[in-house]
């Protein structure tokens, strides 16, 4: 039986320049970024009447392990009936015998409304069109998406130059 014999030469300094400092910190440098450029996709995708879905996008960055994982939400309750749209349902009132709305300035009131449903939705940035058939989350994250090359790459290069310092 023959002994092998493997031997890595310059071990010792590729150890040495695996640091945190640089692979980890250009890696959670571009995490964050791609979690900022998510919420503003999202954000300008929002439909907004009142304002409130649209300023309740927030970002958060977790970290485990020292590194960053990012997320992109909102705990407005009917952000899931703007991004995935509704079936067509039976709106009661809950707390009164009667809904009150208007109608052409007129004021009604009803025991139910039967509500249509409706489409996902978002607005494209610069307008205020609203695209029907995909939320603003789907919307962002696609745009997100198609920039992902780019991102990567300056998280490479990040790498590189401190990697050569």
């Amino acid at each position: 039986m023959s002994d092998i014999r493997l031997e890595v030469k310059g071990l010792k300094e590729l150890q040495k320049k695996l640091t945190k400092e640089v692979i980890v910190q250009p890696f959670n440098a571009g995490i964050k970024k791609i979690t900022l450029a998510l919420q503003r996709e999202v954000t300008v995708a929002t439909p907004s009447i009142t304002g409130r879905l649209r300023a309740s996008i927030t970002p958060k960055l977790t970290e485990e392990n020292g590194i960053f994982q990012g997320l992109v939400g909102t705990n407005v309750l009917y952000a899931t009936s703007v991004e995935y749209g509704t079936q067509p349902h039976i709106i009661r009132p809950k707390t009164k015998k009667a809904l009150r709305f208007f109608i052409g300035g007129q004021e009604v009131f009803a025991k139910f409304v039967r509500h249509p449903g409706s489409q996902a939705r978002h607005v494209t940035e610069g307008s205020s069109v609203r695209v029907k058939g995909e939320g603003m989350f789907a919307f962002g994250l696609k745009q997100v998406q198609e920039k992902m090359g780019e991102y990567l790459k300056e998280i490479g290069l990040a790498i590189e130059q401190r990697w050569n310092k």
